[in-house]
């Protein structure tokens, strides 16, 4: 009974820690120290009250890991992380433009069809051959196309 408080500690600041990881690039100390205390909590048990109750507990941190990890990173996705300075939102160019910017640069330029649009083809424009989605219908191979706007990684074109 009096390994049971430093086999918790471990185990609980070994999750945290773990969890503190996810969100600082590489593995670093956090990921490291995690791991060890985790096992080092395993162990603990194992020799404590035997291999039973140490697979039942190995079973138990897996599973707390998995529920925590997930929650974890479901809360990047939320309200929570959106805001973090962790989280890339914009890649950045050798220009300092950021993609998303450089994607609206396109609205309005023309380009002919590679392939037929039935609703997402190709089409290659001044700047090269790019994927993109007609706009509401069916467009045939070579027909003149504008690009009308851009949603995110979409490029939805228009017939001239």
């Amino acid at each position: 009974m009096e390994w049971l408080i430093p086999i918790i500690i471990c185990v609980l600041v070994g999750v945290i820690l773990l969890v503190v990881e996810m969100f600082m690039p590489g593995f670093g100390i956090p990921g490291i120290s995690g791991s060890i205390l985790l096992l080092a909590g395993i162990v603990m048990t194992w020799f404590e009250y035997g291999a039973k109750v140490g697979l039942g507990m190995t079973v138990a941190v897996l599973a707390v890991l998995g529920i925590v990890i997930s929650i974890s990173l479901k809360s990047v996705n939320g309200d929570r992380m959106k805001n973090s300075p962790l989280i890339l939102r914009d890649a950045v160019n050798d220009s300092g433009k950021s993609e998303r910017e450089e994607m609206q640069l396109l609205v309005g330029k023309e380009g002919k069809t590679v392939t037929a649009l039935r609703p997402v083809g190709a089409a290659e424009f001044e700047c090269g051959k790019l994927n993109v989605q007609g706009d509401a219908e069916f467009i045939e191979k070579g027909v003149n196309v504008r690009i009308m706007r851009v949603d995110g990684t979409t490029i939805y074109v228009k017939k001239v």
